[in-house]
């Protein structure tokens, strides 16, 4: 079958003037497998391509969105089945990104072959929302965006998606960050079929914070280039609930010298879900007096669900200030259960209050924090205490 419906792309493309260009494309996309495994922990195939491959899904634009999401002081672009709602961003028929190729990933190609490019500056936004959906049911949602920040420059990206249940969301995204720059990124994926390719070129400083949930298969890969005196954070979190299956993967290359990266990794898995969230740091040869660390750590909830945190590294010079890495995977704790039980809350209420305070940071944006609340709530993962 596929992804999607072979004669629904091959109409759908037929409309642009590259229609050649995209068919390579296409062909790309067909010739490639979704995955080499190996035995890494870091490269092992968890995502499950199988329900990807039955989707089968249409290839159509939109004529109607009705934006679910708004943040206060963030300009919104809507992207909607291939449609870009904003006449005020830059949008091109190019087929192409410029840090990411199509022979990176099978569904990389099939999304280049699909989508308009979008390009995003610091130099025209400071705070921008893109928010990525599917009006239609068992539709596809291509996009293909390139986000650069300027020198000296500081912007504020979050992009959101969010679709019908039978629909797909599929994204190429690229992000170029000039040294003394600033982006903050915030990556909020909600939708039922998600396959997200995103990489950072890093001269300044990049701040990450990933999130995805109510995803029946969802798959992110992330990499992180930093070159010298460059900078990157990151928090990936995951909620896994039902049937889900959630595998977000992050991976930081540090180039150049003095070099520096934090991670984050937290995940709750519960009912029959599998939340997977990887994070490999590199430690390049030229990249010495660079530091490192990765924590990791996810909860469990039920016999069937399952969770797998693994933080790695590889340093290849002998000269690094730092590098670190923990991870753990553990039921709710005991201990903490019969302390909170010992003030006088019933046991539900206790695991509610252990997993929203491990799930949650202080620093967590508003809308990110409220999110988190409706998703656990909701699905009956903590109760209202």
């Amino acid at each position: 079958m596929g992804v999607v419906n072979f004669s629904s792309a091959q109409q759908y493309i037929s409309k642009f003037e590259n229609k050649m260009e995209r068919e390579k494309l296409l062909s790309t996309y067909l010739s490639l497998p979704y995955q080499v495994i190996h035995d890494s922990p870091t490269l092992k195939h968890y995502t499950d391509w199988n329900k990807f491959d039955n989707l089968s899904l249409e290839v159509k634009d939109s004529d109607e969105t009705k934006v679910s999401r708004q943040i206060e002081d963030y300009k919104t672009i809507v992207v909607d089945n291939g449609l870009i709602k904003d006449s005020n961003v830059t949008v091109s028929d190019s087929p192409y990104n410029e840090l990411i190729k199509p022979e990176e990933h099978k569904l990389v190609a099939l999304t280049l072959a699909l989508s308009r490019k979008i390009r995003i500056t610091s130099r025209e936004f400071k705070k921008v929302l893109v928010y990525h959906t599917s009006s239609l049911e068992k539709a596809i949602s291509p996009l293909n965006l390139e986000v650069e920040i300027k020198e000296g420059d500081e912007l504020d990206l979050i992009y959101f998606s969010e679709s019908k249940l039978t629909s797909m969301t599929s994204s190429v995204i690229s992000l170029k960050v000039s040294k003394d720059s600033i982006l903050n990124l915030y990556v909020i994926s909600l939708s039922p079929y998600v396959f997200l390719h995103m990489k950072a070129e890093v001269e300044g400083t990049v701040n990450n914070l990933v999130f995805s949930s109510k995803s029946i298969a969802s798959h992110i890969n992330y990499n992180i280039e930093l070159k010298g005196n460059s900078s990157s954070t990151f928090t990936a979190k995951a909620i896994g609930i039902d049937d889900d299956n959630i595998d977000i993967r992050i991976n930081v290359n540090h180039i150049g010298s003095n070099s520096r990266s934090e991670g984050v990794l937290k995940a709750i898995s519960a009912d029959n879900a599998l939340t997977v969230i990887r994070g490999d740091a590199t430690i390049f040869e030229n990249a010495y007096d660079s530091s490192t660390s990765i924590l990791g750590r996810a909860f469990i909830i039920g016999k069937e669900a399952k969770a797998v945190v693994a933080p790695m590294l590889e340093v290849k010079t002998g000269r690094v200030k730092l590098a670190k890495h923990s991870a753990s995977v553990s039921k709710v704790p005991e201990d903490l259960i019969f302390y909170l039980e010992s003030r006088g809350f019933s046991r539900k209420e206790a695991e509610s209050m252990i997993i929203k305070g491990f799930i949650s940071d202080e620093n967590d944006p508003q809308f990110l924090s409220k999110i988190i609340d409706e998703i656990l709530t909701e699905s009956k993962v903590i109760l209202s205490v």
